[in-house]
């Protein structure tokens, strides 16, 4: 049985389209799992809710930790001898206001980088006596002025997994906080600071921040809004490691 050379041009044309739409549903499938890969998120315990997103790819290095505090953090062996990868983050739009960050949760936020928990702020993790602080409250000249917000910024440093292989920070804005709790977090970090304290027992600020019989007793309505996330890059790079070797 003979095949009309047209009937066969078809059918190769047919083959050809079929084998085109596979292979573009195969680069939309991949282009979408390197999109996931590479997606930071910031979320409640178990990733939901989401509270805010960030690419890794649009981040930048910072080589040394450049934050204005309260105190210097060279002194404060966490930030030292590491490279940074710092991540702009972005509420998400599906955020409402019945579930904000608030104090009360800020111990059950889980840092995910590419779907995968990187690090969490259970105090078992967060290193409460390294937290930094830096407000802009005094760069308001006129300070009648209420129109603006007043930044509170916290920097909550993360050491988590076996042997704290995965460090990072948290950066986040306690939205214009009062001034008496925010002096009395001022004045732990700058006990914390003092080079003559460092061989005594030192506070742990985060735990004032976020146990519930702290400072979420006294301001439970207090929202927090997570402004950025930095990776230590070595600690990336090993996870990275680690995940293609199973």
């Amino acid at each position: 049985m003979s095949v009309s050379p047209e009937l066969a041009l078809a059918a190769a044309a047919a083959i050809r389209d079929h084998a085109l739409r596979e292979q573009t549903f195969e680069l939309l499938e991949l282009k979408r799992q390197l999109a996931e890969s590479r997606k930071v998120e910031i979320t409640g315990t178990g990733g939901r809710p989401v509270y805010a997103r960030g690419q890794f790819e649009d981040g930048a290095y910072r080589d040394e930790d450049d934050t204005t505090t309260s105190a210097s953090p060279s002194s404060t062996s966490f930030y030292s001898e590491k490279s940074w990868w710092d991540v702009q983050l972005t509420k998400c739009e599906e955020v409402s206001d019945k579930n904000d960050i608030t104090l009360h949760n800020l111990q059950h936020l889980e840092i995910r980088l590419g779907g995968i928990v990187f690090a969490t702020t259970s105090k078992e993790e967060v290193e409460g006596h390294d937290v930094l602080l830096l407000d802009n409250s005094g760069n308001n000249n006129n300070s009648n002025d209420s129109s603006e917000s007043c930044c509170r910024n916290v920097t909550i440093p993360i050491s988590s997994g076996p042997e704290g292989c995965r460090n990072a920070t948290l950066q986040i804005n306690l939205i214009d906080m009062p001034e008496p709790p925010w002096k009395m977090l001022k004045s732990a970090v700058s006990y914390n600071q003092m080079e003559n304290n460092r061989d005594e027992e030192l506070i742990d600020v985060f735990d004032i921040m976020a146990s519930s019989r702290q400072l979420p007793q006294r301001l439970p309505n207090q929202i927090v809004e997570v402004l950025n996330v930095s990776f230590d890059t070595a600690c990336v790079r090993s996870m990275l490691l680690c995940l293609m070797e199973r």
